[in-house]
């Protein structure tokens, strides 16, 4: 619960997803979603699915900004060490699909 500037709750405040997105079903459209967030934040167009974020020059605030495009595109909120430790769109979907599990 998050108080507004002038002390009242704050309405606009979203609740905590619990799941990913309806949008993308299939496994496919998630490691797709993924690899998108890489190329973007990346600025790399020939990224894939196995692409490494660090091989391909990524620094922690790189991570950072996939954190919140992760929760933005995909509604899962994931920590950046997530990210450090599975750095690639496959491996990190593998890991939220076996979390959510």
């Amino acid at each position: 619960m998050n108080l507004a500037v002038n002390g009242e709750l704050d309405n606009d405040e979203q609740e905590e997803p619990l799941a990913m997105t309806t949008e993308y079903r299939s496994v496919s459209d998630r490691t797709a979603a993924l690899t998108e967030i890489w190329c973007e934040v990346l600025e790399e167009a020939d990224l894939d699915e196995t692409s490494d974020l660090f091989e391909n020059g990524a620094t922690s605030l790189d991570v950072l900004k996939i954190v919140g495009r992760v929760y933005d595109v995909l509604g899962v909120e994931i920590r950046p060490r997530e990210v450090f430790t599975h750095t690639s769109p496959q491996s990190l979907l593998a890991y939220i699909e076996s979390s959510q599990a």
